[in-house]
Formats: structure tokens, sequence, C-alpha cells
């Protein structure tokens, strides 16, 4: 078993980093309870954000989501912190890839709102409210246990996402909760 490192990167006066540790420790209820070997909360670090972005007619400082992931994992390294690192943020953080349409290229962007791999994670509450921040992180945690669908090549959730029928009640879409209940049945 594993700690889960939980890092705030620059949380804001409304949301305390305790509230972080919290939702995260609401979120791994949804594991049976030799999935984990608890939660460490580590601190917080103030980053300075890549990019401002037009939300509506607010102006929000974001994170690019591939510079973030590479700030985390200089920060993992330097600490020496080897099991899983999950940092979490109320800024947006914003992933593009280019793609093509059928008839050219163009840029497309998405608001991450989770991202797990085996050793990083990345959880953005911007705009997410209510019981959505412990469902999204219950579904990254299920992602860092080796459950990989969703958007390719990045396996991240966004925001609409959370508006579909495809995130139930417990954290997890079907496709999640099929390969949990194969990964922990008992032979």
């Amino acid at each position: 078993m594993e700690p889960i490192g939980v890092l705030a990167i620059n949380p804001e006066t409304k949301e305390q980093p305790h509230d972080f540790t919290k939702t995260v420790q609401v979120a791994t209820s949804y594991f049976p309870s030799e999935t984990w070997d608890g939660i460490e909360y580590l601190g917080e670090i103030n980053a300075r954000c890549d990019v401002r972005i037009l939300v509506g007619k607010s102006v929000h400082e974001a994170f690019l989501f591939r510079r973030l992931v590479e700030k985390v994992n200089v920060f993992r390294k330097r600490s020496n912190w080897i099991n899983v690192l999950l940092g979490i943020t109320v800024k947006p953080v914003i992933a593009t890839h280019w793609c093509f349409d059928g008839i050219r290229f163009k840029r497309v962007s998405y608001f991450v709102v989770d991202y797990v791999a085996k050793s990083v994670g990345i959880v953005s509450f911007y705009q997410v409210e209510g019981e959505f921040p412990t469902k999204v992180v219950a579904h990254g945690l299920g992602h860092s246990k080796g459950l990989r669908h969703h958007t390719e090549p990045l396996d991240v959730m966004y925001s609409d996402l959370l508006r579909a029928s495809t995130l139930y009640v417990e954290g997890f879409c079907h496709t999640c909760k099929t390969e949990i209940a194969n990964a922990y049945s008992i032979d």
C-alpha cells in the first residue's frame, strides 16, 4: 500500500488546504480499504500561472496542463517523493492539442478537471461545486490504479463530462465501475 501525497497549488483563501485533504479522504472511501494506505498532506506551493483566459466577462489566470504536470514532477523529484502525488488547485487548468477535423488541423482546448497517472495527478476545482470535487478525485484515483479510457492520448475528464450522465453518483462512470469490479473480484 502507499499513501497519497497531497500538494495544494496556489490555494485561495476561500479554499483552505485542509479542505483539499478532506476531499481526497472522502474520495478514497469509494475504494476498498486496502487500496490506499492513507493521505499525507505535503503543504502548498505558489506557482506562476502560464496564461490568462477569458471566461464570460471575467479574466482568470490559468495553468497549461503539460507545464503544471512538469512543475508537480519537479517538486516530486526534489522532495524524493516516490509514491503517488496529487496536486490540487482551484485555478483553471487548460489542455490544448491539435486535431484533424477531416478538412484542416485545428487547436482544441479543454478545461482539465481531473488527471491522474500512476505517478502524478492534477485536480482542478475550478467551477466545480458541491459533491463533484469528491467524485472527480475518486475517478482520478481510479485511473491511477490502471483504469484508462476517455479522451486519448490524455486521460482527462473535462467540465462537460461533469454534466453528462457518464459520471455516476459513486464517482465513477460505468466503464470504471466494471473494471474496478473485475480488478477486485475474488477468484
